[in-house]
């Protein structure tokens, strides 16, 4: 798909502000509804072509893996964890008070063993995701406190296993690191402090191997994930039966019409995101290098948001494809 003319869109809200005069708003208009359908046309096409779902979208990442048969053995792959069974858990996460923010998370499972595992998938980078991810990570430690009854502070492990389209350690030395894996750890003794709290980040972008050079399951789960849209029929390479299985549920003739119309929603929100979150980094890059500020990433955001209210587009819609919080978001109305 040509990247460019997607972004073209969210660009065309920058660079074409609220004029008053009435000629002005009708070429705006025209030029936002061409593209507009012009970027539906490109996501028809990529539906129309596509033989397997697109597992990193929301509807395709969780029709996978909400499937023990395909979830087991990738956590076991990823962490290197003994999981034997699983059990899905609601993905809401309650605060300890009524009006306390509430964490939404694609999956959450526990394990025979009660581990405590949290499996999300994001696709456009975030200012704050790594606080994030400690935020989600206290839901699952916190839950574990038995209410009016004595406990003595005992924590199961907890995984938060983060499949990201951005890279988050840019350091030159990880640059080939795919899967980080963060925990507590003694800084002088330089030995763990616990390994109860694992958090994960699978980094894709920074994967390249071809098909050629898969060597292990991990290997194969990260091209699945990362190449599986663009694939018409199973690799010839491809060994092991989960694997098999994967692209025998990823096929997109086997959705239902319900499911299609789910899908379709679901992939071009996926592009939305990924529109959105690019063109704010660079306009946040720009406002950045124009007045020196470190708050350069979040400005840019805002900036994109403003124009986005602008144009109608709900706060709910916003709060989906941006890192802004509810509050943020408000202030610039």
């Amino acid at each position: 798909m040509n990247y460019e003319l997607r972004v073209a869109v969210i660009a065309t809200l920058n660079f074409f502000p609220p004029c008053k005069s009435f000629i002005c708003k009708k070429i705006v208009t025209f030029v936002k509804k061409f593209m507009i359908r012009k970027k539906h046309t490109l996501i028809d096409d990529d539906l129309e072509r596509s033989v397997y779902i697109n597992p990193l979208t929301d509807f395709g990442f969780k029709k996978l893996f909400l499937k023990k048969e395909l979830l087991i053995p990738f956590l076991r792959d990823i962490v290197r964890a003994d999981i034997k069974d699983i059990q899905y858990e609601s993905t809401e996460g309650l605060g300890a008070f009524p009006r306390e923010r509430k964490a939404i998370f694609d999956i959450l499972c526990t394990t025979q063993a009660d581990e405590h595992f949290i499996v999300e998938m994001q696709l456009g980078e975030q200012t704050y995701f790594r606080d994030r991810v400690l935020f989600y990570a206290s839901h699952a430690i916190r839950k574990q406190a038995p209410r009016k009854r004595y406990w003595n502070y005992e924590l199961k492990d907890v995984y938060v296993v983060s499949i990201l389209n951005f890279t988050v350690f840019k350091e030159e030395e990880t640059k080939d690191i795919v899967i980080e894996r963060v925990y507590l750890h003694r800084e002088n003794a330089k030995i763990p402090y616990s390994e109860k709290l694992n958090l994960f980040f699978v980094e894709l972008p920074k994967f390249h191997k071809k098909e050629e050079e898969l060597k292990t399951n991990t290997d194969w789960w990260l091209f699945l994930l990362k190449n599986a849209f663009e694939l018409k029929s199973p690799p010839s390479e491809i060994q092991g039966e989960v694997f098999k299985l994967f692209l025998e549920e990823a096929k997109k003739e086997y959705l239902t019409q319900e499911e299609m119309e789910m899908y379709a929603k679901s992939l071009r929100q996926s592009y939305e995101v990924m529109d959105i979150a690019n063109f704010a980094k660079s306009e946040g890059r720009r406002e950045g290098r124009r007045e020196g500020r470190k708050e350069g990433l979040i400005e840019g955001e805002k900036r994109i948001v403003r124009k986005l209210l602008q144009q109608g587009m709900g706060i709910d819609e916003i709060l989906f494809i941006t890192s802004l919080t509810r509050e943020q978001i408000k202030e610039l109305l």
